[in-house]
């Protein structure tokens, strides 16, 4: 009887701390999608690197400064709900990124993707201390850091990829809707 519990809780665990480490993978990856970007995007949105990182800047200082926001939206609203709202948020501005094709679009649409980065932490560290059984918090941790590693990783080499066989905005737009469709 034991067994089936100790095999129930791990299965849930499994999946709990699966779902949360690609959504931080997720997030990871979109701090990077742009900035192997910069030499095409300079050329077709008339910008220069100062301006493309101006973007860069609006999105971590959004993320940011809504951080401390995002763990008391947590506490009250609970970690999924935030979490999903969050990733939706990121994922969305980013499919709108690829859309626009315009410097002054990306500009307020980097700053919502940033709001809706800043809530995975939170998030996801108050999932997995209310439904990970407290011997495999360790490794739920450990996991979620290195998926945000492999986020890193992979983002510019499948970005820069996608972009030379469809284009910058068909490759942010890729990103972003396999980001809602983990939401």
């Amino acid at each position: 009887m034991r067994t089936v519990a100790v095999r129930e809780t791990l299965g849930r665990d499994v999946r709990v701390i699966g779902l949360l480490s690609a959504g931080h993978g997720l997030s990871h990856f979109v701090q990077l999608a742009l900035p192997p970007l910069f030499p095409i995007l300079k050329d077709d949105l008339g910008v220069g690197y100062v301006g493309l990182g101006l973007v860069m800047s609006i999105f971590y200082v959004a993320s940011g400064l809504a951080l401390t926001v995002s763990g008391f939206l947590v506490d009250h609203f609970g970690a999924r709900r935030v979490l999903l709202g969050g990733v939706t948020l990121l994922s969305g501005s980013i499919v709108l990124v690829g859309l626009s094709g315009s410097y002054w679009t990306m500009v307020p649409l980097m700053a919502l993707a940033g709001l809706g980065n800043s809530v995975f932490h939170p998030a996801d560290f108050a999932i997995f201390n209310a439904s990970i059984e407290p011997g495999r918090l360790g490794r739920a941790y450990s996991v979620h850091g290195v998926t945000g590693n492999l986020g890193s990783v992979l983002a510019p080499v499948v970005v820069v990829g996608l972009t030379a066989l469809f284009g910058w905005g068909t490759a942010l737009v890729t990103v972003g809707a396999l980001g809602l469709a983990l939401a």
